[in-house]
């Protein structure tokens, strides 16, 4: 009964060690540790894991005219991108559509990395800050993102129930296009600031080239005016002779310093 009940405090003692070793090298749940999650940005995911499997397994069915299919649809719901459409060049049709399913297959790639899914579609709202002049309008991007849910929702082929995946295309596209319009405003910004202090600087430099151009020119209009060296004639005596007035004093070696010869009558 002696041994027995050693042996049974032993185990004990050996259980509360072992214990006190993982409650030592379990990280602790305090502020620093939260600390150190927040300053690694925010890289929580914005869906849900059964949410990222589907649209994985969507984007896994896509083929290479998943852009092309997503700007037919759009176009069937409003007729001023139908028309900024019509005002692109073949080649930047394709450019387009192409873009657009690389940007939604890399989103697909990183739907754990919120960072990452940020960046990509701030990029992608500026690249189409250039198609201003061609009709173009940020109100595109949602008629864009309706076109995503849709087109990329039939991808599922009712392998999952449709109201999920839906909803978790809804849901990313929600975001992914904010963000989108985000960027797309940013770039905006940023090109009339750069345009702004563009056309300051031009006008400071052309009213300071003016004015001076301008004295230089009013002082070369006064020393050539041929009435200006009449005037200054006017004052002259005339001899009998009728003799042309001296030349203007502004010459080089003024003959206006020197006597005139003696006039013989």
């Amino acid at each position: 009964m002696g041994n027995t009940k050693s042996s049974v405090d032993a185990e004990k003692s050996a259980k509360k060690s072992t214990t006190r070793r993982k409650s030592a090298n379990t990280p602790s749940t305090s502020s620093s540790g939260r600390q150190s999650i927040s300053s690694q940005g925010n890289r929580k995911p914005l869906l849900t894991l059964s949410q990222r499997q589907i649209i994985k397994y969507c984007m896994d069915n896509s083929k290479d005219d998943l852009g092309e299919r997503i700007v037919r649809r759009a176009l069937e719901k409003r007729d001023d991108f139908r028309q900024f459409i019509d005002n692109l060049t073949k080649s930047q049709k394709y450019e387009n559509s192409q873009y657009l399913k690389q940007f939604l297959q890399g989103i697909c790639d990183n739907l754990t990395d919120t960072d990452e899914i940020n960046r990509l579609a701030e990029e992608f709202g500026c690249s189409h800050v250039q198609f201003r002049p061609n009709g173009f309008k940020p109100d595109f991007f949602a008629c864009t993102a309706d076109a995503v849910t849709t087109e990329c929702t039939f991808l599922d082929q009712a392998a999952h129930p449709t109201s999920e995946t839906a909803a978790a295309w809804s849901m990313l596209t929600a975001h992914v296009f904010s963000q989108v319009r985000d960027g797309y405003y940013a770039e905006l910004r940023r090109q009339r600031k750069s345009s702004n202090a563009f056309r300051t600087r031009v006008s400071v430099d052309v009213s300071t080239g003016t004015d001076d151009a301008t004295s230089v020119s009013s002082a070369t209009r006064r020393s050539n005016s041929p009435q200006d060296d009449l005037a200054g004639c006017e004052n002259l005596p005339i001899d009998a002779n009728h003799s042309v007035c001296p030349p203007p004093s502004n010459q080089q070696g003024s003959q206006t310093n020197f006597l005139a010869p003696p006039t013989v009558y």
